[in-house]
């Protein structure tokens, strides 16, 4: 070993022992920071705990009498005794908002713990210290949430068993160049049970699907399935599905909408990296850069090749549209009922359901080839409804819609894909066309199912069984000419049609509500109420005047957020005014519908259990209850399962079984329809017309609205919005046409601004032509289709 090596080696060792010996110091300071701090606090606890003996030795102690005090025998006159500090008593129901809020206590001053107070002072002192941590560690676990959905949606995704037929499998090189989806004879099961069997499926490019059928016959599976490409779909079609919301962080509603483009974000950090490579005239290379750009030589870029990459970005900003990617975003999330306020707030900010809404933006922002929507009006306002509408009519690309809303499927769609005995099938047109064309396909197919049975008990009566096997080969020898003759009328003769005929058995319900008895009016009344949360100065309820009797039928609307469900509340009972007087008839009955009373269900009984034990006095067997139970939908197998196993549409069935029961005056609907299929819809339409009592009905389905306030003279629509009530001179039609015409003009204007109905020059480019579609084509990984511009909806 060398001199120098010796002395470097000392050097080295004489560092570490001072670096050692500074850290001990520093370490050693730190502790007799600590100590004095320990001790200054348990000197304070002293001199309080002194100070509380020295006032007890001074005044009778509240806990135990003082016998000098007294001229009286203890127990002439029981002391009152200080309650110790514990848990506040249970709450009534009509005290359940105050839960959580951070309310004064209404005892007196010496009621407080002044050490409790320091401690509370010092807790606040740490958590904003640590609120960076907490914030981080809250972003982890919603993350984690995120996952734990996924995987479960992965689980579901096994659960599925997808059978093609050996020409799908085979799908020829000029398919797979297609924007347009062509899957013939493939069948669908979950878990044993069959969905779709040996049907087909053709989506044209362009084309605006709507996807019917009752619940729980596979809709929303097929949606599923095509999203996973576990139903092939060409290599070139980009698939996008709003599934869930949006996950809550730190971003804001607008950054979360334009970050969904994934190209467009990428692009922009590269752009970043590449300017950081240089100093600020542009024209020198950093050599201090910490994270160059590597070439495709694999060494950091030189002042030409970062020149040219820049070029070729900002040239792709322009196809992008980069420049008026956040006023796109913005138009999006303020037609879907976001203020500019509500844009720059963080996303965890917001509820589940805004956070939904959140997600169809992104979905919107981005412009898949192929998007797919399940139900996307559940989550919204009847404007945000009609702005959405409005807005899917421009759409250019593909669209497939699962809804439940009729005049949404009549307007957006092109055409019908009805999930009819397991089988699809198509019918050109909107919704109304479909209906006209479904009734005559069914009596034709009736009709067809009535000769075919007769020939073949004709055949049988015969003993013959030669001519039982004439009246199949006839009977299939004639579909098949009827599907080739048809061709043209529609997609559906891509079904086997060599099957035998089948009597089409239509799935029906009828909701009904019993006849209440006579009440004087007025049954409720609302006298100069307003109202505010205890911590919600921002917000609240004001000059109400109102009134409901015996035959009202009233529509409350306005935006999310504005204060439906609170004035429910108040007309309710269960929350309290502030201000004036709400009054009721003493003998008034009320039957209410919204999510909170389906979420509180007895979720480890069954529905019949439920029931009986929610109305005793009516002193039922569970077959009479059953019975009922079977009016509203629900299904007989059904009846005896565990609440908690039930899907939410079956849930709502149970929740109007409740109601019925209830015998009720007057009706509190909160959005009864979001966990409905048409045709219960429908027949709670048909109900709520012919009811006698009172309905106050909030519900973003203009259909239903409109049935029920048919009856102008006795219907009203009162719109809530920035704190007040304001019924509105005119009748719901009225109404309704005037938020179309807004909107439309709104969208009219901004498509004369843009020269684009919201959607981007690349969105606009689609479709002109081959070459075009090459070069926007997506790129194919681990046999999954990314396209270059899309990012995953659900994060």
């Amino acid at each position: 070993m060398g001199k120098d090596d010796e002395k470097s080696e000392k050097k080295e060792k004489k560092e570490k022992k001072e670096k050692k010996e500074k850290g001990d110091k520093e370490h050693k300071e730190k502790k007799e920071k600590k100590d004095k701090g320990d001790k200054e606090h348990k000197e304070k606890k002293e001199h309080k705990s002194d100070k509380d003996r020295k006032d007890k030795g001074d005044r009778p102690s509240s806990s135990r009498p003082s016998t000098a005090s007294s001229s009286r025998p203890q127990s002439a006159r029981p002391q009152s005794a200080k309650p110790k500090r514990g848990p506040p008593p249970p709450k009534n129901d009509n005290e359940d908002f105050y839960a959580g809020m951070d309310l004064p206590s209404s005892g007196s001053e010496d009621d407080y713990d002044h050490e409790e107070i320091e401690k509370k002072e010092l807790d606040i002192q740490i958590s904003a210290k640590d609120l960076k941590k907490k914030r981080e560690k809250e972003l982890k676990e919603a993350m984690r949430d995120a996952d734990n959905k996924k995987e479960a949606l992965r689980e579901d995704d096994d659960a599925f068993t997808v059978r093609l037929s050996k020409q799908v499998e085979s799908m020829d090189a000029s398919m797979q160049n297609s924007r347009d989806i062509k899957v013939e004879g493939f069948s669908v099961s979950a878990k044993g049970k069959e969905l779709l069997k040996n049907t087909s499926l053709t989506v044209a490019a362009g084309r605006r699907y709507g996807l019917v059928g009752p619940n729980g016959k596979g809709k929303s599976t097929l949606l599923k399935l095509l999203a996973k490409r576990q139903i092939p779909v060409p290599e070139y079609v980009d698939v996008l599905m709003v599934e869930q919301e949006v996950i809550g962080d730190d971003r804001t509603a607008l950054q979360a909408v334009v970050e969904a483009d994934l190209e467009l974000t990428g692009l922009k950090e590269e752009i970043k990296l590449l300017e950081a490579m240089t100093l600020e005239d542009g024209e020198t290379i950093d050599p201090n850069c910490e994270e160059p750009v590597l070439g495709e030589d694999g060494q950091p870029m030189d002042l030409d090749s970062i020149s040219e990459r820049m070029g070729q970005i900002y040239e792709r900003f322009g196809e992008l549209s980069a420049d008026t990617a956040d006023a796109r975003a913005s138009r999006i999330l303020n037609g879907l009922g976001f203020s500019p306020a509500m844009q720059a707030r963080t996303t965890k900010s917001f509820s589940g359901g805004w956070r939904m809404r959140i997600s169809l933006a992104r979905a919107l922002f981005i412009q898949p080839t192929l998007l797919l929507l399940d139900e996307p009006t559940n989550h919204l306002d009847l404007r945000a409804v009609i702005w959405l509408d409005e807005y899917l009519q421009r759409y250019k690309k593909t669209l497939i819609v699962v809804s439940h809303d009729r005049d949404f499927l009549n307007t957006v769609c092109t055409d019908i894909i009805h999930l009819h005995d397991q089988k699809l099938h198509f019918y050109k047109g909107g919704f109304e066309d479909f209906e006209k064309m479904y009734l005559q396909r069914r009596q034709e197919a009736n009709k067809a199912f009535e000769k075919y049975e007769k020939a073949m008990k004709q055949a049988k009566a015969s003993g013959s069984k030669a001519n039982q096997e004439k009246v199949d080969r006839n009977t299939k020898l004639q579909n098949k000419k009827k599907g080739k003759k048809g061709k043209n009328d529609d997609v559906d003769d891509d079904n086997d049609t060599s099957e035998q005929p089948t009597k089409w058995n239509d799935y029906k319900v009828a909701f009904t509500f019993p006849e209440p008895t006579e009440l004087n009016p007025p049954l409720i009344q609302l006298i100069d109420v307003a109202f505010k949360y205890p911590t919600r100065e921002d917000f609240g309820l004001s000059d109400l005047n109102l009134g409901i009797d015996m035959g009202s039928k009233v529509a409350i609307v306005g935006p999310n957020g504005g204060g439906k469900s609170t004035l429910l509340n108040l007309i309710a009972g269960e929350l309290t005014p502030t201000e004036g007087d709400s009054r009721r008839s003493q003998k008034l009955r009320i039957g209410r519908y919204s999510q909170h009373f389906v979420d509180i269900l007895q979720m480890d009984e069954n529905p019949v259990q439920y029931l009986l034990r929610m109305f005793p006095s009516k002193g039922m067997q569970p077959t009479d209850m059953r019975a009922i139970i079977g009016k509203f939908g629900l299904e007989g197998h059904n009846h005896l399962t565990p609440i908690v196993k039930l899907s939410g549409g079956q849930k709502a069935r149970v929740v109007f079984a409740a109601i019925y029961l209830a015998e009720p005056h007057i009706l509190l609907l909160d959005e009864p329809t979001n966990n409905l299929d048409m045709q219960s819809i429908d027949a709670l339409a048909d109900a709520l017309e012919v009811f006698t009592g009172g309905v106050v009905l909030v519900s973003h389905d203009a259909r239903l609205i409109a049935r029920m306030c048919d009856d102008a003279e006795r219907s009203e629509v009162w719109i809530v919005e920035d704190g007040t009530v304001t019924k509105y001179d005119g009748d719901f039609e009225d109404y309704r046409d005037e938020l179309v015409r807004e909107i439309a003009a709104e969208q009219d204007e901004y498509d004369q601004q843009t020269g684009v109905a919201i959607v981007s020059k690349r969105g606009a480019a689609i479709g002109k032509g081959q070459k075009k579609e090459e070069e926007e084509a997506p790129k194919v990984q681990n046999n999954t289709v990314l396209p270059k511009w899309n990012g995953v909806i659900d994060d």
